[in-house]
């Protein structure tokens, strides 16, 4: 039984450790951001009785100093992400994996102990 235990509580602490973001230079920190990764147009024409509204986004967001990759993270299937980081100033970058949508790079400063919002609204190319 309790080795039945040692090995529910080691599987159970790897999976976590696996869906957790990479904090900038390994250090635990309660700061950094969070937001939703969203695109639009959705719609080639948009009419008030038929709203095409902005549809999440799911893909990578890597944050960046210097050009250099810190921290990454995956946004749901809603769009939403979060991951910590350092206080500091960083470049959030999103990548799709496709030529569209098209994300902007992001400036985002991080406060200490602070969690920042950055929603970040892609180009469908619809028009």
């Amino acid at each position: 039984m309790t080795r039945r235990l040692i090995t529910v509580v080691i599987a159970t602490l790897a999976a976590a450790g696996m869906c957790s973001t990479v904090a900038a230079a390994g250090t635990r920190t309660t700061s950094g951001v969070t937001g939703r990764v969203t695109a639009s147009p959705t719609c080639p024409v948009e009419r008030v009785d038929d709203p095409c509204p902005p549809q999440p986004v799911s893909a990578t967001i890597k944050a960046q100093k210097a050009s250099r990759t810190v921290a990454r993270t995956r946004s749901d299937a809603n769009g939403d992400y979060s991951m910590r980081l350092a206080p500091g100033r960083y470049t959030l970058v999103v990548q799709t994996g496709s030529p569209f949508p098209r994300c902007p790079a992001t400036a985002v400063t991080v406060p200490r102990n602070q969690v920042v919002t950055a929603d970040i609204s892609c180009d469908t190319g619809i028009r």
